[in-house]
């Protein structure tokens, strides 16, 4: 027997492989065929190795590498060794030679797989007592073929090969202030061995944090030339290389243009490349070049997602092509979004828009990227995403797209103009930004008449609410609600009546207020609006809570967090959450209520919304002082006063007598310089600081005198 077909002796140790080892062995003892699948780098020559150590027989390598697909008879005759017989024929002789052999491991079919099914079916016939164990990227496609998949290794496995690779090469262990950055390496690699051994080899050189900051470049980062065994095994670009290039050109081209998504796609995504033709994506996922789906939509691997984009940089026209294709895609669906986020089909485009956010951004980013000041398809994506952004509480990355859009297409069409500047208006109020909310608006209201004012004197409506301007901002919503209703757009009209009705309590005119949230909530309800109908819920929840009706309260808010906690939408929770802590305090719920305000600051603060997280900070004040802590009530109504000097809205009218209630209990209860000193430190203290007292120990006055 030729050295070259007995099994490879490993140099290092398997790692996280047992499984794997365990079943393969199970299935060769049932079946006599069984093939490991798995992409580039998973390790599939290792297992089988640790399978073929493990046979109660005498065993055969073959390494099929090299092969090309005419004759595999005679490639594995020569490569056991053996000398031709004049008298046999090749397969004949290549029997002979397997006679006493339990089990033949054929290496690396993936090149010629139709060849080696073939040959594999007739030596299984032909020898009854043998049993092959194939590596390939795809199946053999044999009936009696039993497939294991070899896919790349999940964190906590891929960090121990990290680390056990670092330790054979250095005697060191990973340090622990490494194994953050050795974690992320880990995870950038998606877990296949092949990188991962290959970055555990650079970082025993450089450092761990060297190689994770290097892995931008990580196909020239991770190669190692010393290594033994054939390139395709040495380097991850030669790995990947030898997949690509048994490709045929269309499924080539159709790998190079899925680099263009980012965490995935859907079907209908895939459909619109260039590339795609039906089937071609099978094809891909039978040669183990697709991830595995996840609720229904494709991916690819970090590493081959990076090698399939190297290769479509190759390509310019194609590129541009294909990532053009992608940016029209994805702008429709954010725009059909925004059109039907607020009805019944709510929940299914917060879904969608949840799983395809990396998509809207490299396609905004694309759409960015085009020269011409009337251009307007990023000033329309901006807008169009603008609703989720609200949703999901990203006030900040909208407003910049938004800004940056408007920077860009000063020429764009008045319309793509005047949605964008009416949905930056609505982030910036959000963001209690009002000065920035009113000019955008009025810099958007000369471009629109009729219904089309709606949208922008609602957001105008609510700026003044926001700042206890409670008539101008029932003159605006008014206004509104009779433009929706001439229009007969009844989410409009909805809207415009559930913020009156806020305006309504929040100005103390309790029965106004409960007529026109009453009246939202039918027409939302009508309108299977989840969001919109827990909104006018909360309110009412409010209006309860202000007439001193706290049971109806309670039911009002309960519901309305349901429904807000169900949508995900941060916003809702935290203003429900709010309510019901105060709701907590009336009834003496001491504990409760000021886990309820925390929750709901911790929100608010982490949106933007100053605005409500000033009137939690006066609730907290209240808690605090009832526990015992008057020292640090204080100091939480100073930090309130801060925020509302910051962003120019005072404490709402109904909210005054609470407010004004505790500050003169707090007056009471601790002498005037006592009172001063907490203060003056609430005001000058970070709020996370002033939180962290709180949360740790009472805040005597001797702490506050630093």
């Amino acid at each position: 027997m030729d050295p070259a077909a007995a099994l490879p002796a490993p140099l290092t140790s398997l790692v996280g492989r047992d499984a794997e080892v365990r079943l393969a062995a199970e299935r060769l003892g049932a079946g006599r065929l069984v093939t490991l699948v798995g992409p580039a780098g998973s390790g599939k020559t290792r297992v089988a190795v640790a399978v073929a150590a493990g046979a109660p027989g005498p065993v055969r390598f073959v390494d099929l590498s090299t092969m090309d697909t005419g004759d595999p008879a005679g490639f594995v005759l020569d490569a056991l060794g053996v000398a031709r017989r004049p008298d046999l024929s090749t397969f004949d002789g290549m029997l002979s030679a397997l006679r006493a052999v339990h089990l033949l491991l054929l290496d690396n079919c993936e090149h010629a797989a139709p060849a080696v099914a073939e040959f594999a079916a007739r030596l299984l016939g032909a020898a009854p007592d043998l049993r092959v164990l194939a590596t390939s990227r795809q199946p053999l496609g044999l009936a009696a073929e039993a497939v294991l998949g070899i896919h790349p290794l999940d964190p906590a496995t891929a960090l121990r090969l990290f680390e056990t690779r670092m330790f054979e090469r250095t005697g060191h262990p990973l340090p622990p202030a490494h194994r953050p950055a050795a974690a992320t390496i880990c995870a950038a690699l998606d877990g296949l061995p092949l990188a991962v051994e290959l970055a555990a080899a650079r970082a025993a050189l450089l450092s761990v944090p060297e190689v994770n900051r290097l892995l931008a470049d990580r196909f020239r980062v991770l190669a190692d030339a010393k290594a033994p065994g054939p390139e395709h095994h040495r380097t991850l670009r030669a790995a990947l290389d030898w997949s690509y290039q048994l490709l045929s050109p269309d499924k080539q081209a159709l790998l190079r243009q899925l680099a263009v998504f980012q965490g995935g796609w859907s079907a209908a995504a895939v459909a619109t490349l260039p590339a795609y033709r039906p089937g071609l994506l099978a094809a891909l996922a039978e040669r183990s070049l697709l991830a595995p789906p996840v609720a229904g939509r494709g991916r690819l691997l970090q590493t081959i997602a990076a090698y399939a984009a190297a290769r479509l940089a190759e390509h310019p026209a194609e590129s541009a092509a294909a990532h053009a294709a992608h940016a029209e895609h994805y702008l429709g669906l954010a725009e059909q979004a925004a059109a039907g986020i607020r009805g019944p089909e709510q929940r299914t485009w917060l879904h969608t828009l949840t799983l395809e956010q990396d998509n809207l951004r490299a396609a905004l980013a694309g759409l960015a990227a085009r020269p011409g000041p009337s251009f307007d398809a990023d000033l329309r994506m901006a807008a169009a995403m603008a609703p989720f952004q609200h949703f999901i509480g990203g006030y900040s990355q909208g407003r910049q797209w938004l800004a940056d859009a408007l920077d860009r297409r000063p020429s764009a069409p008045p319309p793509a103009r005047v949605a964008a500047l009416s949905a930056a208006a609505t982030l910036a109020m959000l963001a209690c930004d009002y000065p920035a909310a009113a000019a955008l608006a009025h810099q958007a209201l000369p471009h629109t008449s009729g219904p089309a004012r709606g949208p922008l004197l609602t957001l105008l409506g609510s700026v003044e609410r926001e700042r206890a301007r409670y008539e101008v901002s029932s003159l605006h919503l008014e206004e509104a609600r009779q433009w929706y209703r001439k229009a007969s757009d009844a989410w409009g009209e909805g809207r415009a009546t559930q913020l009156a009705g806020a305006t309504a309590w929040l100005s103390g005119d309790l029965d106004a207020a409960a007529e026109l949230l009453a009246a939202s909530l039918t027409a939302f309800r009508d309108l299977a609006d989840a969001e919109s109908a827990a909104s006018s819920l909360t309110h009412l929840g409010a209006v309860a809570h202000y007439r001193g009706d706290q049971p109806a309260a309670r039911r009002h808010l309960a519901s309305a967090l349901d429904g807000f906690t169900e949508l995900a939408f941060p916003e809702g929770v935290a203003w429900a959450q709010d309510l019901l802590g105060r709701v907590d305090l009336a009834d003496d719920r001491l504990p409760s209520a000021a886990e309820r305000l925390r929750a709901s600051l911790s929100i608010h603060r982490r949106v933007g919304d100053r605005w409500r997280a000033a009137s939690v900070l006066e609730a907290l004040a209240e808690c605090r002082r009832r526990a015992g802590d008057p020292a640090h009530g204080a100091a939480l109504l100073a930090a309130a006063d801060v925020v509302r000097r910051e962003i120019g809205a005072p404490t709402p009218t109904c909210e005054q007598p609470a407010r004004a209630a505790t500050d003169a209990a707090l007056r009471e209860a601790l002498p005037a310089a006592d009172y001063a000193r907490a203060y003056r430190f609430g005001a000058r203290t970070a709020l996370d600081d002033l939180l962290a007292v709180s949360g740790a120990a009472t805040l005597s006055p001797a702490r506050t005198s630093s």
